[in-house]
């Protein structure tokens, strides 16, 4: 082929990208002639025919030469054209300066050359463009091939490295952005959609290149069923089919490849509108499977990050109920615990009423107290009922769906999966504790149901420690107080006046005793009976409490006679909360009253302070009994100060 000049021209470079092809095969000819605008005509003439025939075209020169124009294989990595030049039926050695006046220039273009020409026959010269264009395309395709070669290489070896990226990647945003453009770059995808499901979690969708998302609306409900019942495998779906799963699209068809690990499905990554070669899908297989292999770790390593967190809550929660005495603050804690562990917004703690077999609410999450505890369940009736029952916890994903329960969903709840669970000590139920709505709007999961048996296992047994210490805790205070007035009891009294003693002695403190009598109280008896005499007895205790100070205490001394003590208190402060007690009994209004020598209920006291009075509990009560006789002997409904001159008096004996 050696007597011919060669060249490419693409249509892309446009008229001059051609003149500048004839003139490197035709001008470097070294001819004595040179290409005229009626050459360049001809040429565009020849060019604008070819690419309509898609063929070979040869056409002989009036200059001598032979020239030819080959159109090549459309693809996208080769030129449109092949052109060539040959001298025929000449033959010489050829030395001149060629001035070629071509049709976008005025002025002369002057090429220097110098070359020996081999002319050929016409005939010669055909045969051998024929060769040139039986060649060619052999020659291309071993060269498309092999460029194809080298660059699923070049991508293979991009995907390798772009799996070694994923695999350093620290958080699923990372992971995602790498694939994405991937998968734009790499493979020059139109349009894609990524949707993503964390496990226990409504699927989203993740991002969109090529779509508008506001454009189109996820069908959670229908592509879950899809992908429940499908395999893991890629597959195309007809696009009408796939339009099912998310409103607004349009598309002709979906090549779906799963984001999954053995039966974990993560997500799934959607090509739109393009059919993949088996070479293309295969190394986009390989790409999203090391994006799927890196979001599991990922999801793994937040799950032991939650788990080490989880247990650390645990114990701090743990420590908290155990410092907890009180049964009604523990059931509150318990369940603000349970709920923040698995991010519900409501939720109830129900305890078994033995005496009548129902539940009732003790504690509530989400639900107005005053309608929380009017609620009640029968034991064995509805889904709380059923559980107490059974003895077994219920975890259900859609209430309207599931079997077990098939009710509708009320109003007041946000979502409609809740979790249901007996709690039981030593093999008795105690309740039912339920939980509801996930504030990310999500289902329970049995991890959840596994975290919540876990908890309760520790705060049972502090719901039966609780119930225990109140119980010891009203019978010692049964212990200490009087049954009828729930005042202090004389018991409670002389231990309090012994610590009263030691703690005023220790700190060379003052400190008083009342002793305060009802005036006249066996007559009212006599007149308006015992019963309601323990009225006013119950009355006058809670008139007294609520008139003590709060350091003050309080006790039923026996019959209608009642002791207050009054920690670090003076004669003087003593006297102006004894006036403040007789004060408050005269002017209280009693039944039955009236019939008395004074025409009302009333009150005498006596007081008397310590050391001044007495350094032992007896002389401490000897000296204020001798003031309250006294004040008994002034004429009743009074307070007397102890002085030593009562000492040895003769008192009548005017109790009553």
């Amino acid at each position: 082929m050696a007597p011919f000049n060669l060249t490419f021209y693409s249509e892309k470079n446009g008229r001059k990208g051609l003149v500048d092809a004839i003139r490197e095969i035709c001008v470097s000819l070294d001819c004595d002639t040179s290409c005229t605008p009626d050459c360049y005509r001809e040429w565009e003439e020849k060019l604008s025919q070819i690419s309509l025939a898609k063929r070979l075209s040869v056409k002989s020169c009036t200059h001598g030469f032979l020239c030819f124009v080959l159109a090549l294989p459309e693809n996208r990595n080769l030129p449109d054209y092949l052109i060539g030049c040959v001298a025929f039926e000449h033959q010489g050695r050829i030395t001149h300066v060629t001035r070629a006046q071509t049709p976008d220039a005025s002025d002369t273009t002057i090429v220097k050359s110098k070359q020996t020409l081999r002319s050929v026959s016409a005939p010669e010269a055909e045969l051998a463009i024929r060769e040139i264009s039986h060649i060619l395309p052999q020659i291309l395709d071993g060269q498309i091939h092999a460029l194809s070669l080298s660059r699923t290489t070049q991508r293979l070896e991009a995907v390798q490295k772009l799996n070694r990226d994923l695999a350093d990647c620290t958080d699923v945003d990372h992971a995602m952005n790498i694939v994405s453009e991937a998968l734009v770059v790499l493979f020059n995808l139109p349009r894609i959609l990524i949707v993503l499901q964390k496990p226990g979690q409504a699927m989203t969708v993740h991002s969109t290149l090529g779509l508008d998302p506001d454009s189109l609306k996820l069908d959670q409900k229908r592509l879950a069923e899809y992908l429940d019942g499908s395999s893991c495998q890629p597959r195309v779906m007809p696009g009408n089919e796939f339009t099912e799963f998310f409103h607004g699209l349009q598309t002709r068809s979906a090549h779906i490849f799963p984001i999954g690990v053995k039966d974990c499905r993560l997500g799934i990554i959607v090509i739109l509108d393009l059919d993949l070669h088996s070479r293309d899908q295969a190394m986009i297989e390989l790409l999203i499977n090391g994006l799927a292999a890196r979001l599991e770790s990922l999801e793994t390593a937040a799950s032991h990050q939650q788990e080490s967190q989880f247990s650390a809550r645990l114990i701090s929660m743990i420590s908290d109920l155990s410092l907890v005495t009180n049964s009604k603050e523990l059931y509150q804690k318990i369940l603000e615990m349970a709920a923040e562990l698995l991010s519900a917004s409501s939720g109830s703690l129900m305890l078994l009423n033995e005496s009548d077999g129902t539940l009732k609410i003790e504690t509530a999450k989400g639900m107005n107290p005053a309608l929380a505890k009017a609620m009640s369940v029968t034991f064995g009736e509805g889904i709380a009922g059923h559980v107490a029952k059974s003895g077994f916890p219920m975890l259900v994903n859609d209430i309207e769906r599931d079997k077990r329960v098939a009710y509708r969903n009320r109003p007041r709840f946000k979502t409609k999966s809740f979790i249901s669970l007996p709690l039981e000590s030593e093999g008795r139920l105690i309740g039912v504790l339920n939980l509801a709505d996930k504030s990310n709007g999500s289902s329970f999961t049995e991890k959840d149901l596994n975290r919540l048996k876990t908890f309760t296992g520790y705060a049972v047994p502090m719901i039966a420690r609780a119930a225990t210490l109140e119980k010891v805790g009203k019978f010692e205070q049964l212990a200490i107080t009087d049954p009828l007035t729930g005042l202090y009891n004389r018991r409670f009294l002389e231990d309090r006046l012994q610590e009263e003693f030691s703690r005023s002695g220790r700190h060379k403190q003052n400190f008083c005793i009342i002793l305060a009598d009802l005036d006249n109280f066996k007559m009212y008896n006599d007149i308006c009976g015992h019963l309601a005499g323990d009225q006013v007895l119950r009355k006058v205790a809670s008139l007294l409490r609520r008139t003590a100070r709060d350091m003050d205490v309080v006790s039923r001394y026996g019959g209608e006679e009642f002791c207050i003590i009054l920690p670090g208190t003076g004669k003087k402060e003593s006297v102006f909360v004894g006036e403040r007690m007789r004060r408050v009994i005269e002017v209280e209004s009693f039944p039955g009253e009236n019939h008395l020598p004074l025409g009302r209920l009333t009150i005498s006291l006596g007081i008397a302070s310590f050391p001044a009075d007495g350094v032992t509990a007896n002389e401490l009560i000897h000296a204020s009994d001798l003031a309250l006789y006294q004040a008994k002997a002034m004429g009743r409904n009074r307070l007397v100060l102890f002085e030593p001159s009562l000492e040895g008096k003769a008192l009548p004996a005017l109790r009553g």
